[in-house]
């Protein structure tokens, strides 16, 4: 504790801003076709936030929205879709209806909705994944999937400013290099500020800059599923949620 406030204190002398560090990345698994689980913890001033994702190209797998009418919990559909990872989704009202544009399959599930928290769609279009904002997408017949979420955490590799650095909850992402490479992604505890600034930090991302991340729904809703060999490794949402982004093998 005195570590931590002798560090805010000399920051505050200097002038120097305080930087998210890496304190560890491990590989957890590597997946069938490339994809691979990654573990990272960011430090900062004393405080540690533990990153879990899966990271993969567009030639390696491919994107799925899941819609959960069945109520199915994440693990169960993650299994019954063959899928090599997954999280929950966007976000939905208490009767389950979503919230925003959901396409999942080419079917159109919820449409289009304008709201502030709603400042990002995640679409896949012809089979190429995107992160766009709502004024620059356009829908097409050739939409397969689509997530409207938000807010956008990174644009254009930069941390977006002037979101929530209050309250602090679980987080789940999804992120572009802005080429091919992709990653869903789960933090243990973090407000949308700290989430925006790690995702930023090319400290922390080395091997994964990251031009684009859009932040999906959090909180009690969080979960991550990876089809890990021996048995799959499952940090499970604790409700029902409407809807999931799925990892699919090519």
């Amino acid at each position: 504790m005195r570590r931590a406030l002798a560090a805010i204190f000399l920051g505050l002398i200097s002038g120097a801003r305080a930087e998210w560090t890496l304190s560890f990345r491990n590989t957890v698994a590597v997946l069938p076709g490339g994809a691979e689980f990654v573990e990272r913890e960011a430090q900062l001033d004393g405080s540690a936030v533990l990153v879990q994702g899966v990271f993969f190209t567009a030639k390696q797998a491919r994107f799925a929205v899941i819609d959960n009418a069945a109520g199915l919990s994440l693990g169960e559909a993650m299994t019954a879709g063959g899928a090599l990872a997954g999280t929950n989704g966007a976000y939905f009202k208490a009767d389950q209806t979503p919230v925003g544009l959901e396409i999942a399959g080419g079917a159109k599930i919820h449409g289009f909705e304008k709201a502030k928290l709603l400042s990002g769609i995640f679409a896949v279009t012809k089979g190429v994944p995107r992160i766009v904002r709502p004024g620059r997408y356009t829908p097409a017949k050739t939409d397969t999937e689509a997530l409207q979420c938000g807010p956008f955490l990174v644009e254009d590799g930069m941390a977006v400013a002037g979101l929530n650095a209050a309250r602090a909850a679980r987080r789940t992402v999804v992120a572009t290099d802005g080429r091919e490479k992709w990653a869903l992604m789960i933090f243990s505890y973090a407000t949308l500020a700290e989430t925006a600034a790690i995702l930023g930090n090319r400290a922390i991302f080395p091997d994964f800059p990251i031009k684009q991340a859009l932040n999906l729904d959090g909180g009690s809703s969080t979960a991550l599923w990876v089809a890990t060999v021996s048995r799959p490794f499952y940090l499970s949402e604790m409700g029902r949620v409407r809807n999931f982004l799925a990892i699919l093998p090519r």
